[in-house]
């Protein structure tokens, strides 16, 4: 059965069992001279509100919160409904099959109601990890020849699981931001796909800059793997002179080493010129991809050679020793 057709016949049920056991409450408050419409607002005074109170039980049970005073409620108003049905059936002198009739309805509503919340009830009780006690299969046989010995067992096992039942855990929330919806699609991805879709998003991003990105987004790459990805080249440069025909294709800066690169660098953005920015500007600049402690290095050596004092010339051999002369 489809759920459509499971919901519709749910409605119906309900509908006509409260039709049913409402009718009897409605001749009941009419006995005692209640006016029609007390009368017809005694049906959802009772069996509306048992029937409320077992939804607000479900939600209650879903939440990991105790269900015990709605329950209770509603027991105590289907009780009090059942008695007023029982209260009518003597009023008629139907006796115990009157009695069935007005008051059943009830039961099996609530009963019907409570059996169809309990597999949500269920289902959030095992994502926070609760495992209910079920009791064992022993069968009818079982009980039948030893009722003594499956009882013992039943009781046994029903304290083993009390004692060693582990303590709830609240569910974690669901995120569905797009931050981490990205996530799982650039981890599902080739990293060559990914790279070319990020470099087609920010064509103007560099290498390092690029990376950066793609790790933000849970893709492990460095500027280097990026750069051959795309098959970057070093840039060329136009410029427009006032005695050079238009458009004249210049060529590139003279290549040069990484220890080059990062003199000329430092020597352009000043002393002050900190490693990161320094890395920035030979990328843009030379399309060369150095890390900050290369930078680091690349500077302490260039220091140390210019720091390193010049080496006084060797004297003559007519100079060496005491007295000018030189050693035979």
């Amino acid at each position: 059965m489809n759920t459509t057709a499971r919901r519709l016949a749910m409605t119906t049920v309900s509908l006509a069992a409260a039709l049913t056991a409402g009718w009897s409450l409605y001749a009941v408050a009419r006995h005692y001279d209640a006016p029609k419409g007390i009368a017809g607002a005694a049906v959802a005074v009772f069996d509306g509100i048992a029937y409320m109170c077992l939804h607000l039980a479900s939600e209650a049970a879903a939440d990991g919160r105790s269900a015990f005073g709605a329950r209770a409620t509603a027991a105590f108003m289907a009780g009090v409904s059942i008695y007023l049905n029982h209260t009518h059936a003597d009023l008629i002198h139907g006796g115990l099959p009157a009695f069935a009739l007005f008051a059943v309805p009830t039961i099996g509503l609530l009963a019907v109601s409570e059996m169809s919340w309990a597999g949500p009830r269920a289902r959030a009780r095992a994502e926070r990890g609760e495992r209910p006690y079920r009791l064992p299969q022993f069968g009818g046989w079982a009980w039948a020849l030893a009722p003594g010995l499956a009882g013992k067992t039943v009781k046994a096992r029903a304290i083993a699981h009390i004692e060693g039942a582990p303590a709830p855990t609240a569910a974690e929330p669901k995120s569905y931001s797009a931050q981490d919806v990205l996530r799982r699609r650039f981890a599902e991805m080739d990293p060559v796909d990914a790279i070319r879709i990020a470099h087609d998003a920010q064509p103007d991003m560099p290498p390092p800059e690029l990376a950066s990105l793609l790790v933000s987004y849970g893709l492990v790459v460095d500027p280097v793997q990026v750069a051959l990805v795309l098959g970057q080249q070093p840039a060329e440069y136009e410029v427009q002179r006032d005695d050079a025909p238009a458009h004249q294709q210049v060529s590139a800066l003279p290549p040069v080493n990484l220890q080059g690169a990062v003199e000329e660098a430092a020597s352009v953005l000043g002393p002050d010129a900190r490693a990161r920015d320094i890395v920035e500007h030979i990328a843009r600049h030379r399309r060369l991809l150095v890390d900050e402690p290369y930078v680091r290095t690349a500077l302490s050596r260039a220091a140390k050679k210019n720091q390193q004092p010049q080496q006084p010339p060797l004297p003559n051999d007519g100079e060496i020793g005491q007295g000018g002369q030189g050693y035979n």
